[in-house]
């Protein structure tokens, strides 16, 4: 008997600016360090709708525009029985007031040399982020 596969679908903000990505520092109790701004689709939202809760929440922005799909992923650890599925936006706004949330610890922008450097260490992203970036950088 085949049981079927349980999701979660989320979606995350990738905010580039002068060559550069937004990457937010996660909490040390969170498995990699890095991540973009956004979190799990509640049941009933649309996925503008949850995006625009996550990024008043973890950045303190009201005011945004998506602008591309950059990456689609799936992550298997996510819970036992139950997967991941993330959505990647390419998303524009002004970012010059960050407020963040007790989730975060830090953020900071940095270009594709930095990232490639900070890619040798496997906790820093999870693949998906990883690809995410690589494909806006």
């Amino acid at each position: 008997m085949s049981r079927e596969k349980k999701y979660h679908i989320g979606v995350k903000a990738v905010f580039v600016k002068r060559g550069k990505v937004l990457l937010l520092e996660n909490t040390p109790d969170k498995n990699n360090r890095y991540s973009f701004p956004g979190g799990k689709i509640d049941e009933g939202e649309s996925v503008l709708k949850a995006l625009r809760r996550e990024l008043k929440e973890e950045i303190g922005i009201r005011n945004f525009e998506i602008t591309e799909l950059v990456n689609i992923f799936e992550r298997f650890d996510y819970k036992k029985n139950t997967g991941l599925m993330l959505l990647c936006y390419k998303t524009k706004a002004d970012l010059s007031n960050i407020k963040l949330s007790k989730e975060h610890t830090g953020f900071r922008w940095i270009n594709k040399k930095e990232f490639l450097e900070m890619k040798k260490d496997k906790k820093n992203f999870y693949p998906g982020i990883a690809e995410a970036i690589a494909n806006v950088l």
